[in-house]
């Protein structure tokens, strides 16, 4: 049976953080995307597929007036494609004009930054564009997807229609993480993603000097790069933890099932950063709990709908990190209960948040843009 061609509408092929529209991609079994790209990533080598068209650079500063992008439009009607799927509000906003063009549906997944930046009072230079376009992408969009009840929340307050918005949760390829159940050894902490602010980090090395005296032979490595690598690494030193907190910079996504495997504790200490960006559905979080390993967050965006908290892993307030220090001593002073919420953050996983499964619920969500036309 052939599939049912739509467009997918996203900013460049393919940077390693997004590696969750290459799995949607991937994972496509009714429905065939064709990719409307920005533009290109250094990166996309390591993203093989065939139906992604980019735009040069003309062509993009036409786009990102917000007008409609011939090159975009000649791909669906060729496509035959039904509707377009925008992942982020950004490019929702951007591939509006273009959805109305080729006359389809829109329909948008919003994932984080794409809606807080829009609660701030002053919007930085490069969102202005989305500050001024955002309303007519709610007017035009049939379907709002945002990946957590907190943005859902977010969404109603800037005025989305609340009839057209419909949570919808990213997933991991479970597959792809064996279950594994660690030795018992010193635990050792881990912290992923980019160095910026709502990302927390510098609140998990303060919980982490807090604890390096009772654990000596823990370790607290940061995967990752972003702008406020030198100053996590002032304050590691500061804390004299500077031989303890290891900076291993960026990692490819396909070595992190077996990265996994050499640590016993995620750490997630985001919070609401101050122009409002905040994580909705953490994949790395799910990426843990894929490889069974126990995890400590904080009540920020969409992490408390991953971890359980005292059953999958442990959330505290943003911020505090002496109630993270706690947890992290908790987890680190107990093997078998570090073990026991590894695994129940596994099943967890595959119940919640497998990415063939979510792909299959996205897709029922696609139907019922077909049953509307």
């Amino acid at each position: 049976m052939a599939k049912i061609p739509y467009a997918m509408a996203i900013g460049n092929w393919l940077p390693y953080s997004e590696t969750f529209i290459y799995d949607q991609v991937k994972h496509a079994r009714r429905y065939e995307p064709y990719v409307l790209a920005r533009g290109l990533n250094p990166a996309r080598e390591n993203f093989p597929y065939d139906h992604v068209t980019s735009l040069g650079a003309l062509e993009r500063a036409l786009y990102y007036a917000a007008l409609p992008s011939g090159k975009f439009v000649r791909t669906i009607r060729e496509s035959g494609a039904k509707f377009v799927h925008a992942h982020f509000g950004t490019n929702g906003a951007l591939v509006a004009a273009t959805a109305n063009k080729a006359d389809v549906p829109l329909v948008v997944t919003l994932h984080g930054v794409d809606v807080g930046i829009l609660l701030n009072e002053r919007i930085p230079v490069d969102y202005l564009f989305y500050k001024r376009t955002y309303k007519r992408m709610f007017e035009t969009a049939q379907l709002l997807l945002p990946a957590s009840q907190e943005l859902a929340d977010c969404l109603v307050q800037l005025g989305a229609p609340e009839s057209k918005i419909q949570i919808h949760r990213l997933g991991v390829d479970t597959s792809a993480f064996t279950p594994f159940t660690r030795p018992e050894r010193p635990a050792q902490f881990l912290m992923i993603g980019r160095q910026v602010e709502k990302k927390g980090f510098e609140y998990g090395i303060r919980a982490f000097a807090k604890i390096a005296g009772k654990h000596k032979e823990s370790t607290l490595t940061l995967i990752g790069k972003g702008p406020l690598q030198e100053q996590l690494q002032s304050l590691a030193a500061e804390l004299g933890v500077q031989d303890k907190v290891i900076f291993k910079g960026s990692v490819n996504a396909q070595l992190m099932p077996a990265l996994l495997e050499n640590y016993d504790v995620l750490v997630a200490p985001c919070i609401v950063a101050k122009n409002n960006d905040r994580d909705s559905g953490l994949i790395v979080l799910k990426e843990a709990g894929a490889s069974a390993m126990a995890s400590i967050g904080t009540f920020c965006g969409g992490l408390p709908e991953i971890i359980d908290d005292g059953r999958t892993g442990m959330l505290v307030g943003q911020r505090d990190t002496e109630k993270l220090a706690e947890c992290m001593d908790a987890l680190a002073s107990d093997y078998s209960l570090r073990t026991r919420m590894g695994a129940a953050a596994r099943a967890k996983i595959e119940s919640d948040y497998d990415t063939v499964k979510q792909n299959e619920r996205l897709e029922e969500i696609f139907d019922t843009i077909l049953r509307g036309m």
